[in-house]
């Protein structure tokens, strides 16, 4: 959003979600970063945004922005029958770790983290697997709301961008995981680490190691599984990676 006359402050709205916007070198420009979760269905949606000016002077701008059909693949695989028909020892880990995932994402850090770009984790490609449907065992379909890359166990992971782990810990289905507020609502997850070498509360800087990679929880090899989370909805991690960012400032 940028103005001829410079608002003191800037809000918006895109898709229901309440934007966080922050300022960057140019004090011209207001920047906000946000998505689109994979089931927004196909349409055009409005994004609004409010500008506060000196003296209170209240100014309103309207964009129309377009989502389009995405074609997500689908599979098939195999992993232990207990990933897919969980025990009650399984069960009663996984009430506990959706509490302590709900705590970690609620995790509120009004200003930006990050600086810049976001880094790729590891020394991998990303596979084509958001928004994949798995089939585990012929039984059990599940939406991949993550990348994976796929490396060999006991690679260096590191954190994307800077931030404040809110969880580090092994959980059911995502083994060894950390998670990282960002700031702004904007999370990055690591999983199936086969070591954690952060604990909650720790302040990460771009780049910092976290883990080694590894093959816990639910999977079929060794891979790094990112996610990122943002307002509550899963976006796609290569889209985020592939943008070119500027420094945020609060």
């Amino acid at each position: 959003m940028e103005l001829e006359r410079v608002p003191l402050r800037v809000t918006g709205k895109w898709i229901g979600k309440d934007l966080a916007f922050f300022n960057s070198d140019n004090p011209k420009i207001w920047y906000a970063l946000a998505g689109a979760d994979l089931e927004t269905q196909p349409g055009t949606y409005d994004l609004t945004l409010t500008g506060v000016m000196a003296g209170g002077r209240v100014i309103h701008s309207l964009k129309k922005l377009d989502i389009s059909a995405a074609n997500f693949r689908s599979g098939a695989a195999d992993v232990p029958e207990n990933f897919v028909e969980p025990d009650a020892a399984g069960k009663k880990q996984i009430a506990a770790d959706g509490v302590l995932k709900n705590r970690a994402f609620s995790h509120l850090i009004a200003a930006p983290q990050w600086s810049d770009n976001f880094v790729t984790p590891v020394k991998a490609k990303p596979t084509d697997s958001f928004g994949m449907t798995r089939v585990f065992n012929e039984e059990l379909s599940s939406t991949h709301r993550g990348t994976d890359f796929p490396i060999n166990e006991g690679a260096p992971v590191v954190v994307s961008n800077s931030g404040t782990v809110v969880l580090a810990k092994e959980l059911f289905y995502e083994g060894n995981c950390v998670i990282v507020d960002h700031g702004q609502r904007f999370f990055t997850i690591y999983m199936h680490l086969s070591k954690i070498e952060v604990e909650a509360g720790n302040k990460l800087e771009k780049g910092e190691r976290l883990g080694l990679s590894g093959q816990t929880g639910r999977v079929t090899g060794p891979h790094l599984h990112m996610g990122v989370r943002w307002n509550g909805t899963y976006l796609d991690p290569t889209k985020l990676l592939g943008l070119t960012l500027a420094e945020a400032r609060p």
